[in-house]
């Protein structure tokens, strides 16, 4: 099937934009049965856009809103338009825009994306009483009418250590950035170890400006202890001068360290690929075995660059389900020629989820937006709570053989 994609031109104007095509199919299971527009009259649904269509972020905000098109023709719904803003726009602020979209009588808001927008915008949106769900995965900037639908910090620690720990793994070092998001997890780490009668036996925080990974790995491994330690037990060993100490001599003398490690599972915690590269590249040359410690991590792994860090391999890390997400991107590629950016997928399913309740007849409020049976979209199972946090049921995946494998599917089912 081919679809046509109208180009748009950004500015400071609104820009609509409706899905004339004709045919339907749902684009998430929560509504399995396909409804038809025939002889039923649907009320049109007006869903307002704050996205960054010009300056350094473009790139992002333009395939954002192809997403939300793209969705659209994959729901065929043509009752439902988007009405545009560019919130980098340097002839208007955010606030007028976001007040442009209220004059137009939008029933929902998605966006913004940056959190220092949303935080301008929240107290208006209170106000208003309008449905905001950002595109942020900031979860402080959350409140009842201001919904988060990025992929959390909270969601993939809890998915990957209730893994690890379901996997044996009870003890857990945990190396984090000293800034807010460093903080943020250090808490529910704490805290989930705390709930699982798991304990959080070494924590490095690192300067997140100018990290010094060399001295981080050293901490972890205990490197200079358990350096010495060895040093001590060879020159013991040589004073004895028997058959069995000169053997085990043999055997130690080329070990770097001596004794094992206080934990069984390492949470690297870094914030951008470069950093995971150096860290990992680091962390066995003082004797942190990932043969000995299960190496645990994040989507950041996702990247190229993880696949080809060997202290990695069969490493494990948690990410949206790839049941869909491959069929997206497919989907995205085919029509615009190009590789969608790595968030454009929440706004594809948002656009979905909007639609499917539309088309079985539900309002576009909080109370059907935080459905506690929660919705499936392309990057899996997904719900928002009424505080504005959402939940989403992750996949776990191990680094093997410089490929990415699923290991642990997403539950489709919240408890």
């Amino acid at each position: 099937m081919t679809l046509v994609i109208p180009f748009l031109f950004y500015g400071c104007e609104t820009v609509t934009y409706e899905n004339k095509t004709l045919n339907y199919q749902s684009l998430d299971k929560t509504n399995k049965t396909i409804i038809t527009e025939e002889n039923k009259v649907i009320k049109e649904i007006k869903v307002g856009l704050l996205l960054p269509l010009s300056g350094s972020n473009s790139k992002i905000g333009k395939s954002l809103l192809k997403a939300s098109q793209l969705s659209l023709n994959r729901t065929k719904n043509q009752s439902i338009k988007l009405f545009i803003k560019d919130t980098e726009n340097v002839g208007k602020n955010i606030i007028t825009s976001y007040y442009e979209l209220i004059n137009e009588d939008v029933d929902i808001i998605l966006g913004p994306l940056f959190s220092k927008n949303v935080e301008l915008l929240a107290p208006i949106a209170a106000d208003e009483n309008i449905i905001m769900i950002t595109f942020s995965n900031n979860v402080e900037i959350k409140n009842e009418n201001t919904f988060i639908s990025g992929l959390s910090p909270e969601n993939e620690i809890k998915e990957i250590f209730e893994y690890a720990i379901l996997n044996g793994k009870n003890k857990f070092g945990v190396i984090l950035p000293n800034n807010q998001y460093g903080l943020r997890s250090k808490k529910l780490i704490e805290n989930l170890l705390l709930q699982n009668q798991s304990q959080l036996t070494k924590l490095v925080v690192y300067d997140s400006k100018n990290p010094d990974f060399y001295k981080t790995a050293k901490i972890v491994a205990n490197y200079e202890q358990r350096k010495f330690d060895l040093e001590k037990k060879l020159e013991k060993l040589k004073k004895i001068k028997s058959i069995d100490s000169e053997n085990e001599y043999k055997k130690l003398k080329n070990q770097d360290t001596l004794g094992e490690l206080d934990f069984d599972g390492l949470y690297l915690g870094v914030e951008n690929v470069k950093h995971l590269s150096m860290l990992a590249s680091i962390l066995p040359y003082y004797d942190v075995d990932p043969k000995k410690v299960l190496y645990m991590g994040n989507s950041l792994w996702s990247h190229n660059i993880a696949l080809k860090e060997p202290a990695l391999e069969k490493g494990v890390f948690s990410n949206f389900s790839q049941a869909k997400s491959g069929d997206f991107e497919f989907e995205y590629q085919g029509v615009f020629g190009q590789t969608p950016h790595k968030i454009s997928s929440i706004a594809y399913d948002l656009i979905g989820l909007i639609s499917s309740l539309q088309r079985s007849g539900q309002n576009i409020n909080i109370s059907n937006i935080t459905n506690r049976n929660g919705f499936v979209g392309s990057n899996g199972p997904f719900r928002f709570n009424k505080d504005g946090s959402i939940d989403r049921s992750l996949s776990i995946f191990q680094i093997k053989n410089q490929k990415i494998r699923e290991i642990k599917k997403a539950d489709l089912n919240f408890n």
